[in-house]
């Protein structure tokens, strides 16, 4: 048992070292075609040199990817920021509009309707508006609901 675990063992690290030698070979078969391979079949296999591919000295440190990640991810973040403040800005404008928009179109009624129209005054008494004040307010009112409700 001894003996087949150091056989294997062995066979592994040959396996390992030939692998780890990076040896490729180029051959022909006899129907003209070219393979490549880690053994060759025959004799008639070259053996190509591989160069590793040249370290980039503009590579950045690995510590610099993940700044720029964390950057990417931050810049996101703030964007997303923005737009939700944007969203809700705009969700409390609409609000803003229609409350506007349901009160002057209640102004607006209450003045069509007609009909002795007052305010109060200063001394909290009734003080009734003339047929011209009505009109004009009318008028005001009509500009409030096209302002508000467009």
């Amino acid at each position: 048992m001894k003996k087949l675990i150091a056989v294997i063992t062995l066979s592994l690290l040959c396996t390992v070292t030939s692998a780890l030698a990076g040896k490729v070979y180029k051959w022909t078969d006899s129907e003209g075609n070219i393979h490549y391979g880690e053994r060759p079949p025959g004799t008639q296999a070259k053996e190509i040199d591989i160069h590793k591919a040249p370290s980039s000295h503009n590579a950045s440190p690995p510590g610099n990817s993940l700044q720029e990640t964390n950057k990417l991810l931050e810049t996101l973040q703030k964007e997303r920021q923005q737009k939700a403040e944007k969203k809700a800005a705009a969700e409390k404008e609409r609000k803003t509009r229609e409350a506007n928009c349901s009160y002057s179109k209640r102004r607006l009624a209450g003045y069509r309707i007609g009909g002795r129209i007052y305010e109060i005054d200063d001394q909290g008494e009734r003080s009734y508006l003339s047929d011209s004040d009505i009109q004009q307010r009318l008028e005001t009112a009509q500009k409030e609901v096209d302002k508000w409700c467009n």
